[in-house]
């Protein structure tokens, strides 16, 4: 019996948080793969149009081998390149509000990234059912419940809805919104950083004093890290870190916190 289907993707966290958001469909993810593919036939006719100038000059050789190389970047390294660039979207991504993360909800890094997108050439590959021809990407698509594909498998990556991220509990520290729209969509933190980020801004019966005396000793070492300048303000620095390392490239969106507990 095939598992039943779980649209909604759920982490937890050292401290039993349970960040929750919506997994994208076979239509949704297809449609947006559609928009890429026009997008490259537009980037590959616009580029083959230039080149035809060395045809022009008598140089028909160095042309074909510059449409070569980009038939071979286009299919294989299109895709790797936007998630890097912008946090596990492609222009279709961006169109459809999808985003590529990793199954602990981090962002995709390079090899991730690199290892999903190689395995596509597998996921378009045909087996013939006549009288039907069927692509081994969706048939994996069809039998997992959380509609990854044979690359995610393998990287160990799930494409989400690119929407604020609900929590279960409130945080004590407010990110410095500032800060937050200036930082990278992909930061340099290993697990024992986001946990120890994680406990800090959970910390709600610490008094504001207290929470920002420790993040004045902490801050300066993420600040240096991440070749920033000295916050102003230590603890929306270190809840800004929190917050984009959850939930990159968008704001996360926070439960009101009970009455009477103390925030930032």
């Amino acid at each position: 019996m095939a598992p039943l289907v779980d649209t909604v993707l759920e982490i937890d966290t050292p401290e039993h948080l349970a960040f929750r958001t919506r997994i994208a469909g076979p239509a949704r993810r297809m449609y947006a793969w559609i928009l890429d593919l026009l997008l490259r036939a537009v980037i590959y006719m616009v580029v083959v149009l230039a080149l035809g100038i060395f045809s022009v000059a008598g140089a028909d050789g160095l042309g074909m081998g510059l449409t070569l190389l980009l038939v071979f970047l286009l299919d294989w390294f299109y895709f790797t390149a936007w998630e890097l660039l912008t946090g596990g979207r492609s222009a279709g991504k961006m169109a459809l509000k999808l985003r590529v993360v990793r199954h602990d909800g981090l962002p995709v890094g390079w090899r991730e990234s690199l290892l999903r997108n190689f395995i596509r050439a597998a996921d378009i590959t045909m087996l013939p059912f006549p009288p039907f021809v069927l692509f081994v990407g969706p048939m994996v698509m069809a039998l997992d419940p959380q509609f990854r594909r044979l690359g995610d498998l393998v990287a160990g990556t799930v494409v989400v809805v690119d929407e604020p991220v609900t929590m279960g509990r409130a945080v004590a520290v407010t990110p410095e919104e500032g800060l937050l729209s200036e930082l990278p969509a992909s930061l340099p933190l290993d697990r024992t950083d986001l946990e120890a980020l994680e406990l800090f801004v959970h910390r709600e019966h610490m008094s504001p004093a207290r929470q920002e005396e420790l993040a004045e000793i902490v801050s300066p070492f993420y600040a240096d890290r991440l070749s920033l300048p000295r916050p102003r303000r230590a603890t929306g620095f270190l809840g800004a870190l929190w917050a984009r390392a959850q939930d990159p490239g968008r704001r996360v969106e926070q439960r009101a916190a009970p009455d009477g507990e103390e925030h930032a």
